[in-house]
């Protein structure tokens, strides 16, 4: 049932775009507890800091690039130096990349500085991480939609946090993303399979 509604709820934001909350499609009434909210109010959103090439090393941590979060096997710019603590990134964090190719992370790579065109999101205490993951997830369209440029496409700020999406009461979303990890799960040990 769960997994129905997101289901359709993302069917719904790739068709209808922002405009959720008067055109919910057949879902005339939200579920009880349920609003839609700005994305600008669920989380604090902190850009990337802009490394110049004379800051990247072969040695120290990790520079994240919006090419390391889509390929795995691309290498990484390096640097030993220190810089503010609000760029450090940890295993866990939610990162949007808001330029180029936009998508939604969770990082797992260790200790790494975080370059610029990149987000690290903050979800404040109503909303699980794991929750607006999947949710941005399902948003890509919107995000794609509201984005501009053509050789190398870009949300602006303004734009990201203006686009609303659907919040559910806090123990809902944790059955949503439990749902869904069990779906994930699954799917991983069937192609694991083939």
């Amino acid at each position: 049932m769960i997994f129905e509604f997101c289901y359709h709820i993302a069917l719904i934001y790739n068709e209808y775009s922002n405009n959720i909350a008067k055109r919910i499609g057949h879902y005339t009434q939200l579920p009880k507890g349920w609003t839609t909210i700005k994305v600008g109010d669920v989380a604090i959103y902190t850009n990337g800091r802009a490394f110049k090439p004379e800051d990247w090393i072969h040695e120290g941590l990790p520079i994240i690039r919006i090419q390391n979060l889509n390929d795995n096997s691309a290498s990484y710019n390096r640097t030993p130096k220190t810089y503010e603590s609000k760029y450090l990134i940890h295993n866990g964090d939610l990162l949007f990349a808001w330029a180029a190719s936009l998508g939604t992370y969770i990082w797992n790579g260790g200790k790494a500085w975080l370059n610029q065109h990149i987000f690290k999101v903050d979800p404040y205490p109503f909303i699980e991480k794991q929750y607006l993951y999947h949710v941005f997830k399902a948003m890509i369209t919107e995000f794609y939609t509201q984005s501009h440029g053509s050789g190398m496409v870009h949300i602006t700020k303004k734009q990201f946090e203006n686009i609303k999406l659907l919040l559910p009461p806090l123990e809902e979303q944790k059955r949503i993303v439990q749902t869904l990890e069990q779906i994930s799960t699954k799917l991983d040990v069937i192609m694991g399979s083939l």
